[in-house]
């Protein structure tokens, strides 16, 4: 059964293409999509039973709430972000946690909102993926 799996591909896809809609035109959006479709890697990937496939799909979530997060600071998006990492920690330990420095730097750059609001946005995003990190103690 690797229905969910192929299904987690083409939520991929479709995150892909919403992120790359709010930041881009919607002509740049559907290359984003074929290339996230296409690439050999995600094919290969997500036709296997393995946590890859869920991974990759909650980093991705994680980083379209980073999209509407930036946007206009808006802190809920950071809690979801923060959830999602913490989830694909679930997944598939430590690698979810590679993308978190680029993430807050990300924000803490580019969001339009006080620096203070922004260092405290971060910090309740990063406490939000740090409850998977108890659950293993």
């Amino acid at each position: 059964m690797l229905v969910p799996q192929a299904l987690m591909g083409v939520a991929t896809v479709a995150l892909v293409h919403a992120s790359a809609r709010r930041l881009f035109t919607p002509w740049a959006a559907l290359p984003a999509g074929a290339v996230m479709a296409l690439t050999p890697v995600a094919v290969l990937m997500f036709r296997f039973n393995n946590p890859d496939a869920l991974l990759v799909l909650l980093l991705t979530a994680a980083g379209y709430c980073v999209v509407r997060a930036q946007e206009r600071g808006a802190t809920r998006w950071l809690v979801l972000a923060g959830a999602a990492i913490g989830f694909a920690f679930l997944a598939k330990m430590m690698q979810a946690f590679l993308v978190l420095p680029g993430f807050a730097l990300v924000y803490l750059v580019t969001a339009p909102v006080p620096v203070r609001r922004r260092i405290g946005g971060v910090a309740v995003g990063a406490g939000c993926s740090t409850p998977a990190l108890r659950a293993l103690s």
